[in-house]
Parts: C-alpha cells; sequence; structure tokens
C-alpha cells in the first residue's frame, strides 16, 4: 500500500466515522452489561474494577513514554515515503514493547502486597488477588503486537482495523453479559476481557504486516538514531508518567478516603463522562497524525487556520455537551439504573465542570499530539501532576468524592491553561496566544448564559420519566445548537469546515 496515499481530509473523515461508529455499539453494549453487572454480580466488584482500572493506568506509565514518542517519530518517515527507516523503526519497537511488556508484569504482581491498604470494604472479596493477576496480564498482553498498530494510526489508516474492533467488542461485551446472567462470575467476566485484547492485537498486527509488508524487512537502527529516540522517549515520559497520575489517582484516592462502594457509584457516572470523552477523543485523534503531517509540510498561517477551526468544533461541544450532563445526566441514572446509585449535586458540578475543561482543551492537546509538544511541557504536565494529588488528598478529606474531582480541574488550571497554549502559539503559529486567552473566557460566559437560558424551560419539568428525559433533551439541543450556530455561523472557522464536509461527501 502507497504511503500517505490520500488527502488529510478524507483520511481524517474516515479515521472519525469508523471510529464513532465503532464506539456507538459498544456504548449501547456496555450500559445493558453495566445494569446486569449491578444486579446481578453487585456494586462492591464494581467498585473494584474502577479501583484496579486505576492501578492499572499507572501501570501503563511503564512504557516510558514509548507509544508518544513512537508516532510523532513515524510522521516524517510516512511523508518522505522512507520505507527502510519505518522498518528500522518498528523493529526497534518490538523489542522495546517485549521489554516493557515483562516490566509491566514484574512490577503489576509486585503491587499485590499493597491491595489491602488499598481495597476499603466492609466486607472480604474471595480469590481478589486472583482478579488482580488476571487484569495484569490483560495489560501485558495490551503491549504484545500493539506497535504495528501505531503505523496505522501515524499513516492515518485507523479505520482499517476498525471493523476488526467492532467484531470483536461486540463479542466481548455480549459474551460479557451472557456470563454475568448465566454465571454471576465476575471471574468469567475478566477472563473474557484478556481472551479480547489478546485476539484483538493479533489480528491487527495481521492487517498491518497486510497493508505494509515491508514491515518484515531486518532494518536496523543506527546509535545515533537510536540516541536521539531515547532523548525523545525522556521527554516524553516525564509527559506520560504525569498524565497517569493526573488521569489515574481518582478511584484510588475515592477508595481510601471515601470507601470502595463511592468507587463503584461514581464508575457509573464515569461510564457516561468516558464514552463521551472517548468520542470527543476519537473526533480529535483522527486528525492528529494529519496535525504531524501539516507541522511538516505546511506555514505557521495554515497550521493556526486548522487550529482556530479545531477550536471553533472543541467551544461548541464542549458548551452542548457539559450543559447536557447537567442537566440530563442524573435523570439518566434513575432511567437506567435506579435512584439509589445517584451521587450528590456536588459530585455533577465537579464532572461538567471537568468535561468542560477537557473539551474546550481538546484542540490544543491534539497538536500537543501531532507535533510532539511534550518536549516542551514535560515539566509543567509533572508539576500539575503533583498539584492535582496534593490538593485531591486535601479537598478529598473535605468534600469527598466532589473534592477530589474538583482538584484535578483546579491543578490544570493553575498550569496547563495558560502555559501549554503559550507554547504552542509561540514555536508552531508564531503569534501571541492572547486572542485564545480572551476567546476562551467569553466561551465560558456564553456557556454559562446558555445553561441559564436552558434552566428556566427544564425546571418546569418536575417528574423523571423516559418521555421527560426526552424533553429536556430537546430543550438543551434546541437552545445550545441555536445560540452557538448564531455566534459561528458567519466565520470563517465555520466556513472552513462546511467545507470540510462538503468535500468529504463528495
Amino acid at each position: 500500500m502507497e504511503l500517505n496515499s490520500n488527502s488529510r481530509t478524507r483520511n481524517a473523515g474516515k479515521n472519525m466515522i469508523s471510529a464513532l461508529f465503532n464506539r456507538f455499539c459498544i456504548i449501547i453494549l456496555t450500559f445493558m452489561g453495566r445494569k446486569f453487572f449491578i444486579r446481578y454480580i453487585g456494586i462492591e466488584y464494581l467498585g473494584i474494577s474502577g479501583l484496579f482500572s486505576n492501578i492499572l493506568t499507572l501501570l501503563s506509565m511503564a512504557d516510558l513514554g514509548l507509544g508518544t514518542a513512537m508516532n510523532v517519530s513515524l510522521y516524517k518517515p510516512i511523508a518522505m515515503q522512507d520505507t527502510k527507516k519505518l522498518s528500522a523503526l518498528m523493529n526497534y519497537y518490538r523489542y522495546l514493547y517485549f521489554i516493557i511488556a515483562i516490566s509491566v508484569t514484574i512490577i503489576g504482581l509486585g503491587l499485590i502486597p499493597i491491595l489491602p491498604y488499598i481495597v476499603n470494604l466492609n466486607e472480604n472479596i474471595p480469590y481478589l488477588y486472583i482478579y488482580y493477576i488476571i487484569l495484569v496480564l490483560k495489560n501485558t498482553f495490551s503491549y504484545l503486537f500493539i506497535y504495528k498498530q501505531s503505523i496505522l494510526s501515524a499513516d492515518q489508516k485507523s479505520y482499517l482495523v476498525s471493523k476488526l474492533d467492532i467484531f470483536i467488542n461486540i463479542i466481548r461485551v455480549t459474551a460479557q453479559i451472557v456470563s454475568v446472567l448465566f454465571f454471576k462470575s465476575y471471574m468469567i467476566y475478566i477472563v473474557i476481557d484478556l481472551i479480547s485484547i489478546i485476539v484483538h492485537n493479533i489480528a491487527a498486527s495481521h492487517i498491518a504486516d497486510k497493508h505494509y509488508p515491508f514491515l518484515k524487512e531486518k532494518e536496523k537502527l543506527s546509535k545515533g538514531e537510536k540516541r536521539i529516540l531515547f532523548e525523545n522517549m525522556y521527554s516524553a515520559f516525564l509527559y506520560k508518567i504525569s498524565g497517569s497520575i493526573l488521569s489515574g489517582t481518582d478511584n484510588i484516592l475515592i477508595s481510601i478516603i471515601v470507601g470502595t462502594i463511592a468507587v463503584g457509584l461514581y464508575s457509573n457516572y464515569y461510564t457516561i463522562i468516558f464514552n463521551l470523552e472517548t468520542i470527543v477523543m476519537l473526533l480529535f485523534n483522527s486528525l492528529t497524525a494529519g496535525i504531524g503531517n501539516l507541522v511538516t509540510t505546511s506555514s505557521f498561517k495554515k497550521r493556526y487556520t486548522t487550529f482556530q477551526t479545531m477550536q471553533m468544533v472543541g467551544n461548541w461541544m464542549g458548551a452542548f455537551i457539559s450543559i447536557c450532563l447537567l442537566y440530563l445526566m442524573q435523570d439518566f441514572i434513575v432511567l437506567w439504573l435506579n435512584r439509589e446509585m445517584l451521587m450528590d449535586s456536588y459530585v455533577l458540578i465537579a464532572i461538567v465542570i471537568n468535561m468542560y475543561y477537557t473539551i474546550c482543551m481538546r484542540p490544543v492537546w491534539t497538536f500537543r499530539e501531532g507535533t510532539g509538544m511534550y518536549r516542551q511541557i514535560r515539566y509543567i504536565i509533572f508539576l500539575t501532576a503533583m498539584i492535582n494529588v496534593f490538593l485531591s488528598i486535601m479537598m478529598g478529606r473535605i468534600w469527598g468524592v466532589a473534592g477530589i474531582l474538583i482538584a484535578t480541574s483546579i491543578a490544570k488550571f493553575v498550569t496547563c491553561f495558560w502555559y501549554e497554549p503559550m507554547v504552542l502559539f509561540k514555536n508552531f503559529f508564531g503569534i501571541n496566544p492572547r486572542k485564545y486567552y480572551f476567546e476562551y473566557f467569553i466561551n465560558v460566559l456564553m456557556t454559562m448564559c446558555c445553561a441559564l437560558v436552558c434552566y428556566f424551560p427544564i425546571s418546569l419539568i418536575k417528574s423523571v420519566s423516559i418521555l421527560s428525559w426526552v424533553c429536556k433533551s430537546t430543550i438543551c439541543v434546541f437552545i445550545v445548537n441555536t445560540l452557538y450556530l448564531a455566534r459561528y455561523y458567519k466565520t470563517t472557522e465555520f466556513a472552513d469546515i462546511k467545507c470540510k464536509i462538503v468535500n468529504f461527501l463528495r
């Protein structure tokens, strides 16, 4: 297959559509499975699942930032059609990922003695250590063959494995639902997860081999090239470990400070926000490889124009999704599970603030990944992670789950919010980021106005039913999108995104 053979827009569109279709299939099955999981296995196991997931997220820092450095290193040889360099890089990555898989297993198993100090339940869970070992093995196998998928991502060909993802995920979730209904076994549930990750990685590796036959060549990197790679990995390591601490400590701290049952309750909310964040991330990540190519081949002006279009989409989506969460999430939990699974309104507000910040910053983070900007921000991300842990412990002891969640937003706002855009604008756009900060705060004010306008008609609906939820949804969809359409309709960014959609559909 010819490398980089289609336009950035067409490849990004294919990646986005295939990834979204895959995600929507999984969302439907996941919500069904979660309901059965709570009913037949229990909220305690849900809490354990969320807790262990956070521990394994921290374990993922063991790849030393290799995945991040790897993707960035592939953009240039793909743009230059340098198959020998690509073959040498991939062979070296295969060796490194094998070492990482062994390291993850050793580190993961070494954490077994501390589990009793982290799991905070009133009753003992049988086979707790076996559950944890199976999940560690799942994490280990996730590293095998995964390196070959990186070239598909860097070459904007992720859609080639989307059909595989859809097939395996549907089989996995369906099998898990059946195992819950008939066997009521958490053991079988997580073993199915383990098997699915092994099958997926082997099949995806075969797809990469088929489309990039040069991967079978035995090219090697020179010592100088390895040294440059490790320099990039050092920068990515601090970035990776900091990101893992930021995203992988909430459930651990909730379990220790509040209790593991609270992790189970929060995990229901997290299932919703994770899937929403994943959809947003898929939309923007489909552009990441294109950004890498854009930075390699285009001018400052073209880069900034692309960023402005992405920022418009981020602002619009951030307002829409956060307002929908504010007015619809609690009712959804009641309709999906039951009223006993509700958490207090302070937790909801913390979730909404985190979601809004995450989506509005997504364009900056997409450029961060596509440009390899982690080298310039590695220390500020590390500082953010340390502030987050400190604030989470302090605020968690006072305000519980809500305090732990809002601490993350505060840590990011006082460090990353101002620093990351400054580095991006200076190094890759060549302009002052003052306009960006001004637009961000204008968008905050507009989001608050939209929320206020939605409040008055929604407050008149007192009941909780499917019909009332649909009515509230309709109000949010109509008001927020009408106001944002009025704001952006005559801008060049709106014209640009409309043009890209038309070109893709041709």
